[in-house]
C-alpha cells in the first residue's frame, strides 16, 4: 500500500522527467556558436622566394583598388612557404580568412620585404578565372556563410623587384561606365600581337577608377630594360584578349612611338608620364611597333 501514493504521481514525474530533459537539450542548443563567416583554400607557391621576403598573406579586399590597407582589406595569418622550393615544384599551403558577410571583389596574395611595410603592389597572384585579367569577386552570404576552394596561384617570381619605376598617369576623355578596372603593365618587348602581351615582367592592378585629376603611381619592378609601359583597359564581362592598351609611354618628339625606359639595380626611374585617352576605345590606342630610341627634332 506504501506504493500507492507513488504510483498516483507516477505521469507527472515522467512529465517532469521529460521536461527537464528536454530542458536540457535546449541549454545545449543554446550554448552552440553561431558559423564563422570565412573564405579558406590553397595558396600554390611555385618558383623559389628571394632572400629578402619577410613574409605572405592572403588579403580579402571591401573595395578595389583598396585605398586603405587598414580599412579596406583583410588580413589572413601568416602563410608557411618553403624558401628552398625545387624548381618546378609546387608549395600547396592552406589559409583561411575570418570575414563578414559582403562582397569582396578581390582575394590575392600579398609578400612583404624585410623591413618594409605592406604594400598592396606586391601582388603574387589573385582568385581568377582562366583566361580572365581580373579578379573573381567572392560573396559571402547565409546560404555560404563558408566560401571553399578559392585557390590562388603565387609566383615567387613576381617578388624579384629591385628598383622602381614612377610618373603620372593623366586622363583624358569620359570614363566609360563599365569600367571594371585600370593596370599599368611593363613589357621587355613592343608587343606585336595578344600572344605577346604574355611577356608583361610588371604589373600593377591599383590605378583607382572614375578619377580625373593625375594619378601618381610608383611601381616596382626588376632592373632591365622595358620597351612597352601602357595603361590597360578591362570592361566588366570582357576576356583577356579583349583588354585594349589606351595610352604608353610615348617618345616626347614622336607621340605614336613608345619610349624605352631603362633601371638599374637600385634605382628609381621617374618621368615616366602616360596619358591614358577612352576615346580610343573600342579599338585601343595606336602605336608604333618598331624599336629602337626617340626620334629628335620634329613631332608627329
Amino acid at each position: 500500500m506504501q506504493a500507492e501514493p507513488y504510483r498516483k504521481y507516477a505521469g507527472l514525474i515522467l512529465i517532469m522527467g521529460t521536461f527537464a530533459a528536454l530542458w536540457g537539450a535546449c541549454e545545449i542548443d543554446h550554448g552552440l556558436k553561431p558559423i564563422q563567416t570565412k573564405i579558406t583554400g590553397r595558396i600554390l607557391f611555385q618558383n623559389p622566394p628571394p632572400p629578402y621576403a619577410a613574409e605572405t598573406r592572403v588579403v580579402a579586399t571591401r573595395r578595389f583598388p583598396p585605398e586603405n590597407l587598414t580599412s579596406d582589406v583583410l588580413f589572413s595569418d601568416k602563410l608557411s612557404f618553403r624558401r628552398n622550393l625545387p624548381a618546378g615544384a609546387i608549395d600547396t599551403v592552406h589559409y583561411e580568412i575570418v570575414a563578414e558577410t559582403g562582397e569582396y571583389p578581390a582575394v590575392g596574395v600579398l609578400w612583404r620585404r624585410s623591413g618594409e611595410e605592406w604594400n598592396i603592389t606586391n601582388i603574387l597572384g589573385i582568385y581568377t578565372d582562366p583566361l580572365q585579367f581580373a579578379p573573381k569577386p567572392v560573396i559571402i552570404d547565409e546560404q555560404h556563410p563558408v566560401v571553399e576552394h578559392v585557390d590562388i596561384l603565387a609566383d615567387w617570381e613576381l617578388a624579384y623587384r629591385d628598383a622602381f619605376v614612377e610618373g603620372n598617369i593623366y586622363f583624358v576623355g569620359k570614363w566609360p561606365e563599365n569600367t571594371e578596372i585600370l593596370a599599368l603593365g611593363m613589357f621587355p618587348i613592343i608587343p606585336e600581337n595578344q600572344i605577346e602581351f604574355l611577356t608583361i615582367k610588371a604589373l600593377d592592378i591599383t590605378i583607382p577608377l572614375f578619377r580625373s585629376e593625375p594619378y601618381h603611381y610608383r611601381t616596382p619592378v626588376a632592373s632591365g630594360t622595358y620597351k612597352f609601359i601602357a595603361v590597360f583597359w578591362k570592361g566588366k564581362g570582357s576576356a583577356i584578349f579583349d583588354i585594349k592598351a589606351i595610352g604608353f609611354h610615348a617618345c616626347p618628339t614622336a607621340s605614336m612611338k613608345p619610349r624605352e625606359v631603362r633601371v638599374a639595380s637600385g634605382e628609381t626611374v621617374t618621368g615616366v608620364d602616360i596619358v591614358v585617352d577612352f576615346s580610343t576605345l573600342p579599338g585601343g590606342v595606336r602605336y608604333n611597333k618598331q624599336g629602337g630610341p626617340c626620334p629628335a627634332g620634329h613631332r608627329q
